[in-house]
Parts: C-alpha cells; sequence; structure tokens
C-alpha cells in the first residue's frame, strides 16, 4: 500500500524535474516552468503536514527520504542525475519556503554542462555538495502499457531536448520506448481498450508524441500489422512532431492565434523534421516520411506543398487521425478538451477532406464501440 507521503514525495520530483527540463528546454520563467513550479509548492505543503521538513540525502546512487530509500522510477532517476551533475548529496527543504525559492532550485537542477548557474543554500533551502557518482540505469523495459504512459515523458523530454540543441539524436531511448508500447499492446486482447493510459497533462509537446504513438499502434494492430512495421510506425509517430524543436519556442507556446508570419515559420516543420531525421543514423526512413507527411491532409489540401502528385504512406494518414484525435481529447491551459461525442462529431465532418475517410471511420467505430463500454476517462481529461 502507497503511503500518502509517498504519493506526494514522487508528484513532488516529478514536477521538479518536469520543470527543470522545460526551464532548460526554454528558460526559468517560461509560463509552463512557473505553473508547475506552483504546483510543485502545493505538493511540498501536503508534505509539510506530515513531516516537520523535506531531507532528501543521496546514499549509494540511493535516494533516502526520512531514512527510507526511494522507490526508483524515471523521475526519481532525472533527479539522481541533477543532483550528481551538481555535486549535491543532501537537499532540505524547510516549510517557509516560498516560490522564487523553488524556482531557483528548479534552475539549479535545470543546469547543463554548458549552463553556470550558482549554487547556494537560500533561507529556506539548504544543499550539502559532496562528490558523488552516479550511474542512470533509464530502462523503461517491461513495464505495463500504464506504467509506460506514467513514466515516459521525462525521457521524451530529455530526447526532445538533445534535438533542440542540436546534437546527435540516439535511437536507443525512442526504441525502449516504443518497444514497451508494442511488447504491452502485445499482450492485451483489445488493442484499442490500450489507449486508456492515455495522458492529457500541459506539457503537450512531449505526452503528444507519446499519446500519437499509441493511438498509431493501436490502429495498426486492429489492420492486423505486425513485426518490424509496427515498431517502425511507432517510432515514426514518436518523431513526427520533431521539427518543432527548430521553431521558436515562443510561437510553439502561443496561447493565441499565429499571426501569417508566425504561421508560415510553423508551417516550416514538417520539411525541417524530415531533413534532420534523414540525416539521423537508425531512423527508419517510414519516420522521415511521416514528419513530412503528416500535415498533407487526404486531399492533399495541406502543407507542406509539392510540385507534383503525391501519394502519402498510410502511416502519414494514420497519424493525421491520431493527431487529430489527441488534440481534440486533450486539455491545455488555453483550450478546452472535447467529450467523445463532439469529438466524433468533427471527425467525420473531417473524414474525406482532412483526414482518410475509411481509416477516420474505423477509428471513429472503435472509439463508439468504447464509449459503449463505459470508459469515458478514456475521452476526458482530469
Amino acid at each position: 500500500m502507497i503511503r500518502p507521503q509517498d504519493n506526494h514525495l514522487q508528484k513532488l520530483i516529478r514536477l521538479l524535474t518536469t520543470a527543470a527540463a522545460n526551464a532548460a528546454l526554454y528558460h526559468p520563467e517560461h509560463r509552463q516552468v512557473l505553473r508547475l513550479n506552483k504546483q510543485a509548492l502545493n505538493e511540498l505543503q501536503q508534505l509539510f503536514s506530515i513531516h516537520s521538513n523535506i531531507t532528501l540525502k543521496v546514499i549509494d546512487e540511493q535516494l533516502i527520504f526520512a531514512n527510507k530509500p526511494v522507490a526508483k522510477n524515471l523521475a526519481i532517476d532525472r533527479l539522481l542525475e541533477s543532483l550528481d551533475r551538481n555535486g549535491i548529496s543532501h537537499l532540505q527543504i524547510e516549510p517557509g519556503v516560498y516560490a522564487e525559492e523553488l524556482l531557483g532550485l528548479i534552475n539549479i537542477l535545470s543546469k547543463t554542462p554548458d549552463k553556470q548557474i550558482e549554487i547556494k543554500s537560500s533561507e529556506n533551502i539548504h544543499f550539502g555538495q559532496i562528490e558523488v557518482r552516479y550511474k542512470n540505469s533509464g530502462q523503461i523495459a517491461g513495464l505495463g502499457l500504464d506504467e509506460i504512459a506514467e513514466h515516459e515523458a521525462d525521457r521524451f523530454m530529455d530526447i526532445y531536448q538533445t534535438v533542440r540543441n542540436k546534437q546527435k539524436l540516439e535511437m536507443t531511448g525512442i526504441n525502449e520506448i516504443v518497444n514497451g508500447f508494442v511488447n504491452a499492446f502485445n499482450s492485451q486482447s483489445d488493442a484499442f481498450m490500450a489507449i486508456a493510459p492515455l495522458r492529457s497533462m500541459d506539457e503537450y509537446t512531449y505526452t503528444h508524441s507519446t499519446n500519437i504513438c499509441m493511438l498509431n499502434l493501436a490502429q495498426a494492430k486492429v489492420l492486423g500489422i505486425e513485426g518490424q512495421l509496427l515498431n517502425d510506425i511507432g517510432i515514426a509517430a514518436m518523431l513526427h512532431d520533431v521539427g518543432k524543436m527548430f521553431i521558436s519556442p515562443d510561437i510553439l507556446s502561443k496561447s493565441g492565434q499565429l499571426d501569417e508570419e508566425e504561421w508560415k515559420i510553423m508551417q516550416q516543420h514538417p520539411r525541417l523534421g524530415a531533413e534532420y531525421l534523414l540525416n539521423t543514423p537508425g531512423v527508419p526512413r517510414l519516420a522521415v516520411v511521416t514528419a513530412f507527411e503528416h500535415h498533407m491532409r487526404f486531399d492533399n489540401a495541406g502543407y507542406p506543398k509539392t510540385t507534383r502528385l503525391w501519394t502519402q504512406h498510410i502511416c502519414s494518414y494514420m497519424t493525421a487521425i491520431s493527431d487529430t484525435y489527441d488534440a481534440m481529447r486533450t486539455h491545455r491551459a488555453y483550450e478546452e478538451s472535447l467529450n467523445i461525442d463532439q469529438i466524433i462529431s468533427i471527425m467525420l465532418d473531417l473524414a474525406g477532406t482532412k483526414l482518410h475517410p475509411q481509416l477516420t471511420y474505423s477509428f471513429l467505430q472503435v472509439l463508439s464501440e468504447l464509449d459503449k463500454k463505459n470508459a469515458p476517462s478514456n475521452y476526458t481529461s482530469s
């Protein structure tokens, strides 16, 4: 049985590491970072109702809290890696901590080798710095689909950060995530029941890509696709939006409508993503094709425009369907999610224009059947 304090601690660490990844990707004052900082402060208050202070120690590559080891997951691994990178083996947070102090901690955790940040204690946050060594295992093999859906955004955030920093993309992490999904799908008798863990969190850029992976794999399984092609479809889905990492964060995170110039820049991301993947060793060619085609539309009225007749790959059609569905079902700070009836109605209207009609009808048929099976939580945001 999970103790309340363990649950609050796990949430706190996840929020801190997610905020740190966003701070490294964008900047410490980004609205996403500030939102996560506020949530982390709320989790701290819950912990302070149980403990007089929060003290985390690193002993033999293990995080210790309240004299007990903390169960490892990807968020814990990310925290340990950040602490190791900064030479921190002891972190104490006292009840009077305020938002600006916690934001300072997040900034320290976001530190990368090329980023100089002074590490010093504040009024209510204290560091102990001792040289420690830590090896990050980062394994997700063998986890169930629900566990992968809970943890994969942290790994994927690192992967996208690598791309934004114009570093070489290592395919190992992508392959592990997709293999984990495929193995979980293979053990699931009803492929579309596996979309239950789809996440509706606000770190949209990252969770969206993993949601698209699950939705594409579900569509592919219904069509009877197996083997290497199934894996390649999953990898293509994970990387379909990688070109957005070459678009200004101000444009990506803009809450209102893009102006004409911003929209022209945004429309570059399929080409930029395809070019990046084409020059990345180990990436399936299907991922390159899907990155380029996923906004073309079934009627070829989308983008990028081509100078000749173009036949899209079925994976691109599936990605467009998954993309449309997930965008409507996901709650974001500036946009409410839709219910299943609204989504079905809109997607039926788009079948034959934006979306491949037969694939869309198949997708919606299964969604309707799932809705009848009393699973409304699959489609609405928490």
